[in-house]
């Protein structure tokens, strides 16, 4: 009877002691799995609006009118939405709102593609052109003073920088050079403060 004892209480030290060992491996893989969660679905956002936004400039040239994506931001969500020129102007929010630019495409949410990625910016960053300091809740479109991002049909674009990022995890730019209508996507290194490809 004695020894039946002491090995049940041996069983229940090493249950308690596996217990302990798968707790504290979970503590540690958590935040790691979370953040590489986090780094992908950033890096999904990113290349989709990448896409969206190269879409739009083979668009403008196939149709050989202006096309834009309208950005909007709404309750930390990203509204996407693509429309063309229909009066030779130039896709305007007037013109938009007066039904006279048309969409492409419906409005889509960029999370829908990324789960919780948004423009924003999410940490203290130096803009990708170096010449001032953004922090969070810092208005994450850089395209002046519209929300509308124009390719024209001769290939210049709409030059500016879209932050994009998750509530957590790695700040994402797209940049588009206004002269060529290029778009180039970079991340940023925390620990250099640099902007990397």
């Amino acid at each position: 009877m004695g020894c039946l004892g002491q090995a049940s209480g041996a069983a229940f030290i090493d249950i308690i002691v596996a217990i302990s060992l798968c707790v504290l491996m979970t503590a540690i893989a958590v935040p790691v799995i979370g953040g590489t969660l986090d780094r992908e679905r950033t890096i999904i956002g990113a290349q989709y609006l990448a896409g969206l936004l190269q879409r739009a400039r083979l668009e403008s040239l196939k149709r050989a009118r202006s096309v834009a994506v309208r950005l909007q931001v709404i309750a930390e969500r990203t509204e996407l939405q693509l429309f063309v020129d229909a009066n030779g102007n130039g896709v305007r929010q007037s013109d938009i709102d007066h039904g006279i630019d048309l969409p492409l495409t419906p409005p889509e949410w960029l999370d829908d593609r990324a789960r919780e990625v948004s423009l924003r910016i999410n940490q203290d960053i130096t803009d990708v052109a170096g010449s001032s300091n953004l922090v969070p809740g810092d208005d994450p479109l850089h395209i002046g003073h519209t929300s509308i991002l124009a390719f024209s049909p001769l290939g210049s674009a709409t030059g500016g920088t879209l932050y994009v990022a998750a509530h957590r995890g790695p700040q994402m730019a797209v940049r588009v050079f206004g002269a060529t209508g290029r778009v180039r996507v970079l991340m940023f290194d925390a620990q250099t403060q640099q902007w990397q490809p």
